[in-house]
């Protein structure tokens, strides 16, 4: 875009109050609206910022661009966008670090036993005198394998590394970032030598059951598994009964298989059909690898920067709506 500022329609309501208070770049016009805007706020606009427009959204007169403000598309838009060819999907990734964070918080947490430890010693319970029942796994030496080299996995080499651990990567397309990667035909291989796995794979029809009964059996005994990607990329049965059985150490898992249809409201829901719960070698956590203070100004600022980006022309954070990421 040259000489007109782009115009943008925010339909963003979690963070809608929040970029309110930030300094616009110069090369946008901000609107804000809900999904169900007028006729003339959607055909005014040139890109959308939501992560899931209705189908009447996307059929403004000048829309080109659809900014979702935070990592992945929904399946819908997705499908949406593939049949509007002349629209282009950017997503972000402000949330790397937080989630990088999360996994590396999940992953000591299990390699530690902490909240196993923490529940016997409310009930008084110190553990016999070889200990073995809160026996940590020694973490340097030992090897991480990253399940996905995205921007999370990418974020969690530093810090692996910093515990001196072997950080190794697997991913379905060659990369270059300084870690040993294994290759789409050695899954197999790439588990069965890990101690720490820690998965940050998109949810896509390739990704999902990635992680079935045969791939879990690769591990080791006492490996640590961590997902905070999506739950449909570990199969669901197949992980509790590897839990259940001690056929694996721990699992630290901040994505699941159900969730609430609103989160927030006093309703009890178990995140499977299978009881987690009742397991002391899983510690549960509610999706919440970017739930720090600071989110939505992370977000909305990421936003922007991403709409700057294609006022001046450039693609930034495109999503292969093939691909699905």
């Amino acid at each position: 875009m040259t000489g007109e500022r782009l115009k943008v329609l925010w339909c963003n309501p979690k963070t809608a109050d929040t970029v309110r208070e930030l300094p616009l770049p110069e090369a946008i016009e901000l609107r804000f609206a809900t999904a169900d805007a007028s006729d003339e706020d959607r055909d005014w606009a040139e890109a959308l910022v939501t992560g899931s427009p209705p189908a009447r959204l996307l059929d403004g007169a000048r829309l080109r661009h659809v900014v979702v403000p935070f990592a992945g598309v929904a399946a819908e838009l997705r499908a949406r966008a593939l049949e509007r060819p002349h629209l282009s999907v950017h997503n972000s990734h402000y949330n790397a670090e937080m989630v990088a964070q999360h996994a590396l918080a999940l992953a000591i947490a299990c390699a530690s036993r902490i909240v196993a430890s923490d529940r016997a010693m409310r009930r008084g319970d110190w553990g016999d005198d070889t200990a073995s029942a809160h026996s940590s796994m020694f973490l340097p030496g030992k090897v991480a394998l990253l399940l996905g080299f995205g921007h999370i996995g990418k974020a969690l080499v530093a810090p692996l590394r910093a515990l001196r651990m072997d950080v190794r990567a697997w991913r379905r397309r060659p990369v270059e970032g300084g870690v040993p990667t294994y290759g789409p035909e050695r899954l197999h291989e790439a588990l069965a030598e890990a101690d720490v796995v820690i998965v940050s794979l998109p949810g896509t029809a390739e990704t999902d059951g990635l992680i079935g009964a045969e791939e879990l059996a690769c591990l080791k005994g006492g490996a640590v598994l961590v997902n905070v990607g999506r739950g449909s990329v570990i199969d669901e049965e197949a992980l509790y009964r590897a839990l259940a059985e001690r056929r694996i150490r721990a699992a630290g898992l901040d994505v699941w298989y159900h969730y609430p249809e609103r989160r927030g409201e006093l309703v009890r829901v178990f995140p499977s059909r299978f009881p987690f719960q009742e397991l002391d070698n899983v510690v549960m956590s509610p999706h919440r690898g970017n739930d720090i203070d600071e989110w939505r100004e992370a977000s909305a600022r990421d936003a922007l920067v991403t709409l700057a980006a294609l006022a001046r022309g450039e693609g930034r954070n495109r999503v292969d709506l093939v691909n699905g990421y």
